[in-house]
């Protein structure tokens, strides 16, 4: 099915879904979206004998063919009827619109403890079926991104927990950090492609949390493009991923300002570096990098940087790898009081050439690794 078509054929379906939410299965609204998904659903099949739907963790697979991510009703239409035990809803050909009628009701009624098929049966509805995915029928590719999300999902959890234990004065658990830095290091090395996708995703409601995993991804995706594996590799992401904890100690009102910073509240934020070496330095079983990457982050490869008045030093190989993911996400995600900006953008603040920040070649290599823009 044309892609264009499949994702009209899916959202006319989450839409009459989201009818039967606010009104009963009379309603016109209700009616109208039931018309809608009817009239898609039958061109579809004068092509095809079936059109399977089915659904793989938040995605959606119409014909075997992953959908873009859409937007947040698509991936909450998803989940829902994942949770609901759905994986897969088959229409075939000879569907009429009385049989769509009866598949939005019965999705629709939330009260009762009949199975789904045993209802749509009890309706009448010959045309629609509703199962589970067996594994035959999931390709890697699918498998793969579902997988992912998994990991990276528990990461983000696990990332929340570590944070919330900073602010709260207590220790960062080294063996939760451990057991998701595992998880993902697998990925970086198995499945590079589906993690980095899932980077991409420009989500602000737990961006501090997404913020700690995607640097720690990135970081170890470009550790291991320098043929770095192992115990190290691990150690790289540990290092990335606690490379901000020292925000626990920054006020709110200075970490989630929308304004510029005025030169008082910039010396605050600038004391996270201090503050997060302070903690990851207490903390027992601590890998050796995490303190040196969180005092060093914001240094930049001339030194100009801060903490200030350093002295002489050479940056850690880890840092100028972290310094450069670090920035990288910041700029592409969107944040309450900006959007993620465009790749374009991003490119002419980070600069291919020259700027004091970041190692050149390290960034050179990022930038070939992610696909993002030429180099020249």
């Amino acid at each position: 099915m044309d892609q264009k078509k499949a994702e009209e054929l899916i959202r006319r379906l989450a839409a009459a879904l989201r009818g039967t939410e606010l009104y009963s299965p009379s309603h016109p609204l209700v009616q109208r979206g039931i018309d809608a998904f009817t009239s898609a659903a039958t061109e579809r099949l004068q092509s095809s004998p079936s059109v399977v739907i089915g659904f793989i963790g938040d995605e959606v697979v119409v014909d075997g063919a992953r959908l873009p991510r859409g937007t947040a009703s698509l991936i909450g239409f998803a989940r829902d009827l994942r949770d609901r035990g759905i994986e897969k809803v088959t229409l075939s050909r000879g569907l009429s619109r009385a049989e769509v009628g009866g598949l939005i009701a019965v999705f629709g009624d939330r009260t009762s403890r009949t199975p789904l098929p045993d209802r749509l049966a009890a309706k009448g509805v010959r045309n629609v079926t509703l199962g589970r995915i067996v594994v035959d029928e999931v390709s890697d590719e699918q498998a793969g991104i579902a997988a992912a999300r998994r990991v990276y999902s528990a990461a983000v959890e696990t990332a929340e927990s570590l944070w919330n234990a900073a602010k709260a004065g207590d220790q960062p658990d080294p063996a939760a950090a451990r057991k998701i830095i595992d998880g993902l290091a697998r990925l970086v090395t198995q499945d590079r492609t589906s993690l980095m996708a899932l980077t991409a995703l420009k989500k602000y409601d737990n961006y501090t949390f997404t913020h700690m995993v995607n640097v720690s991804a990135l970081a170890m995706a470009q550790a291991r493009a320098l043929n770095i594996e192992g115990p190290l590799l691990r150690e790289f992401g540990f290092a990335a991923l606690m490379h901000d904890i020292g925000k626990v100690q920054t006020p709110l009102e200075v970490l989630n300002k929308p304004d510029k910073l005025t030169n008082e509240e910039f010396g605050i934020m600038k004391r996270h570096v201090v503050e997060g070496a302070h903690i990851l330095r207490r903390t027992p079983e601590m890998p050796a990098l995490a303190p040196i990457v969180a005092f060093e982050h914001h240094l930049k490869q001339d030194l100009s940087g801060y903490p200030e008045n350093i002295g002489s030093r050479k940056l850690n190989l880890c840092t100028m790898i972290v310094s450069i993911a670090d920035v990288f996400d910041a700029l592409r995600s969107n944040r309450p009081y900006r959007q993620g900006l465009a790749t374009a953008r991003i490119r002419s603040i980070m600069g291919e050439q020259g700027n004091p920040a970041f190692n050149q070649a390290l960034l050179k290599r990022f930038v070939n690794l992610m696909g993002l823009f030429p180099v020249g």
